[in-house]
């Protein structure tokens, strides 16, 4: 429930553009408490809230919300499959609207695999968001990244966090 608090408040604060810093080239991000690092879009922001482990990654809003990508957590695990199940029940329970439309392998350019799952869902200003969940296995721990982006632009942005989550290095 915490974690969920934390999410929200993450989540309600990168819409509504608090805490902004002036958007970067594009470059490897070192994720401080995950041991892993993806390149960012070109142009994007990077922003450590206060209570968060990881660096959230935005650009300006586009269709009324902020496109970002946001940890979610790493995990010790030993199968990806039940997080992605564990996480998918979370997101129906606390969503009504929450629908998974798509789940594929995924595999990085260092050869991590794992599972992507495109869902939507409206958020409380009647947005209708698309979400990709990108779950990642390494070693004995899985991380776990979602990009949202207004679902009306989700074409714009879907490559984009294609190719940040495609260049995940562990570290």
């Amino acid at each position: 429930m915490k974690n969920t608090l934390v999410l929200a408040l993450a989540l309600l604060l990168i819409i509504s553009g608090c805490g902004r810093k002036k958007p970067q080239p594009s470059v490897r991000l070192q994720q401080p408490e995950g041991r892993f690092s993806f390149v960012t879009p070109d142009h994007w922001s990077q922003k450590k809230l206060a209570g968060l482990d990881f660096i959230i990654v935005s650009t300006e809003a586009d269709f009324g919300t902020r496109p970002n990508i946001f940890v979610d957590f790493v995990r010790t695990s030993g199968q990806v499959g039940s997080v992605v199940e564990q996480t998918v029940e979370t997101n129906r329970r606390n969503h009504p609207s929450y629908t998974v439309i798509q789940e594929s392998p995924f595999v990085t350019a260092s050869g991590l695999t794992g599972v992507r799952i495109a869902a939507r869902r409206i958020n409380k200003s009647k947005i209708p968001l698309a979400l990709f969940h990108y779950f990642i296995q390494d070693a004995d721990r899985t991380i776990a990244i979602t990009c949202t982006c207004a679902e009306p632009v989700k074409q714009k942005y879907a490559p984009l966090f294609d190719a940040a989550m495609t260049s995940l290095e562990s570290d």
